[in-house]
């Protein structure tokens, strides 16, 4: 999965930017009192893997996370801190970790909304799906007796690009076919 690096987007405006330091703060925040609740130290590695994994707005693996950090992190920190930084955030609820075959990727859980993602079985990209009808469908479900604490769906198939890529590889082979 090709990622470019992360660019502050000129076309933002003052209301988003202040948003998106609100949900910061928040998650931060409940990052300190999650830590607080389990005798946990708070230091400024973790504040500083939050920060920069949030800053990501996407779906990314640890060597993204790595790459990002040296990039954009004010300290340099382990492959084994990240990993295990994002393990506390997914225990205290700011991140996701999708269970893929490949390597572990990760989320951060900046909503509550329902999420769908499709994933391509041969390239292993991964898309979160944006249609408002996923998204409905997985808001009015509910399952009797049981307590759903996250919505996450995800569909394996082959994106359009392994499609094409697919057919233009049985073109060649039938031609190649037809000659021999």
């Amino acid at each position: 999965m090709d990622k470019k690096p992360i660019q502050p987007t000129p076309e933002r405006n003052k209301d988003a930017l202040a948003r998106q330091s609100l949900t910061f703060a928040a998650m931060r925040d409940r990052l300190t009192q999650y830590m607080e609740s389990k005798a946990m130290r708070k230091t400024p590695e973790r504040y500083e893997v939050l920060r920069v994994a949030n800053m990501s707005g996407s779906i990314f693996t640890i060597d993204e996370l790595m790459t990002q950090m040296q990039q954009h992190g004010e300290f340099q920190v382990s492959r084994a801190t990240l990993f295990n930084t994002m393990e506390l955030l997914c225990e205290a609820g700011l991140a996701i970790k999708h269970p893929l075959a490949t390597a572990a990727h990760f989320e951060m859980q900046t909503d509550s909304l329902p999420k769908a993602y499709v994933i391509c079985h041969q390239c292993n990209t991964i898309t979160r799906v944006s249609t408002g009808t996923a998204r409905l469908a997985l808001q009015n479900l509910h399952v009797r007796y049981f307590s759903i604490e996250q919505k996450l769906v995800y569909m394996h198939g082959l994106c359009r690009k392994c499609q094409a890529r697919n057919r233009q590889e049985a073109r060649k082979n039938k031609k190649e076919k037809k000659k021999s």
